[in-house]
């Protein structure tokens, strides 16, 4: 991994300032108690297009989606991105419903930067635990 610079720095404060945002607090908030797993007809049953939950939901998403695309692109730094806070993408809570509303809606790439940030992640978390083992070996 690339050394992180004053560059990546600012970015990621940036992010930070968002995602510490007052709508992203709400948003994340109501993420919490969102059950997981939920299919693309029981998600919009549940939270409607138009209501405020559904809103928080697509906050979240959309927050996802974007940090996926800049890790994608190389735009965000993924070693000093994973190891500040953004070490959990929320792929496993949204899994079936991307993957039900890419086949209802033909649409292949609906959530694939989310469901990249979470693969993303995981390769980080396990070379950062190799990491760690080496050190203390």
């Amino acid at each position: 991994m690339p050394k992180s610079s004053p560059k990546d720095a600012k970015m990621l404060l940036e992010v930070m300032s968002i995602y510490l945002s007052p709508a992203m607090l709400d948003a994340r908030r109501f993420w919490r108690i969102l059950p997981d797993g939920l299919g693309f007809e029981e998600l919009l049953e549940k939270y409607p297009k138009g209501s405020e939950d559904y809103e928080r939901l697509s906050n979240i998403m959309i927050f996802w989606e974007t940090i996926g695309s800049l890790l994608k692109r190389g735009l965000l730094n993924q070693d000093l991105a994973f190891d500040t806070f953004l070490d959990a993408p929320p792929w496993p809570k949204v899994k079936r419903f991307f993957q039900e509303r890419r086949e209802k809606e033909n649409a292949p790439l609906e959530g694939e930067n989310i469901e990249r940030a979470y693969e993303l992640s995981l390769i980080w978390k396990q070379a950062s635990q190799r990491g760690r083992k080496r050190k203390n070996a």
